[in-house]
């Protein structure tokens, strides 16, 4: 594997952390929004 494509590999990965992050908020809002609407 050269270098540019390490590069390239870290830039992919590194533009998916948003969509990680938006997809763990949401999982995350909808178990406190159910638990508060059960108790």
């Amino acid at each position: 594997m050269t270098r540019d494509e390490l590069n390239r590999e870290l830039r992919m990965h590194s533009a998916s952390w948003p969509a990680v992050f938006i997809v763990y908020g949401v999982i995350v809002a909808t178990m406190v929004l159910t638990a508060m609407s059960i108790t």
